[in-house]
């Protein structure tokens, strides 16, 4: 009974590792500009919060759904936010001439422990941000429990499996993501951001418009 239910928990977490929410084209991105370490520690910090959306879903899911849905000014808030993220992506361009110059320079201080903190808080801010996440695990827990009738410490064995398999497929989606780096020109690297932007920017306009249902 228990390997069956590790067996679903590894079945979902490779269904939700394919999810393309902002989170993902974000990974990928610093995976691409920064290198595997740095999005790494940004993963981290995306499966650190989705572990505390999991929690939160499971222990006070009823009370979360109605909050979100009464509250309907934080789809907009939250919304604004992914918006100014993705206007910060198209403005913010590489300059070629300072990165080869600095880049080895840098590379003590960019590896520093406050740096990496700095990107798994970012990563917790990405999935903190958006509602959406919260909802997919809601559902998840519900799925769970109802149709798989999955409980008490089971739970446990489930999710734990389902995390762990976001991770490792989230190493292998980065992994390869940071050997594109050397095959792209800086051009292609800005253009890959401006796509980046644009297509949080329109992820925000959806989320303001239609609510949490994204």
């Amino acid at each position: 009974m228990t390997v069956n239910i590790i067996i679903n928990g590894i079945l979902f977490g490779v269904f939700l590792s394919f999810f393309f929410g902002p989170a993902f084209f974000i990974l990928i991105n610093t995976s691409i500009n920064k290198g595997f370490k740095k999005a790494l520690f940004l993963d981290i910090g995306i499966l650190f919060s989705d572990i505390l959306y999991l929690c939160a879903a499971y222990l006070f899911a009823e009370k979360i759904n109605e909050y979100i849905y009464n509250n309907i000014y934080f789809k907009y808030i939250f919304g604004g936010v992914f918006v100014i993220l993705g206007i910060i992506y198209l403005v913010k361009k590489d300059n070629p001439s300072q990165n080869t110059q600095t880049s080895i320079d840098l590379s003590s201080q960019n590896e520093s422990t406050k740096n990496l903190m700095g990107l798994i808080a970012k990563g917790i801010g990405i999935n903190a941000i958006n509602p959406g996440v919260l909802l997919i695990w809601i559902a998840a827990c519900t799925y769970a429990t109802e149709e798989l009738e999955i409980k008490e410490f089971n739970l446990i064995f489930y999710f734990m499996s389902t995390i762990l398999t976001l991770f490792i497929v989230d190493l292998i989606k980065i992994y390869f993501a940071s050997k594109l780096k050397s095959h792209l020109n800086n051009k292609t690297q800005n253009i890959l951001k401006n796509i980046l932007g644009i297509g949080l920017i329109v992820f925000g306009i959806i989320m303001c418009l239609k609510g949490f249902d994204v």
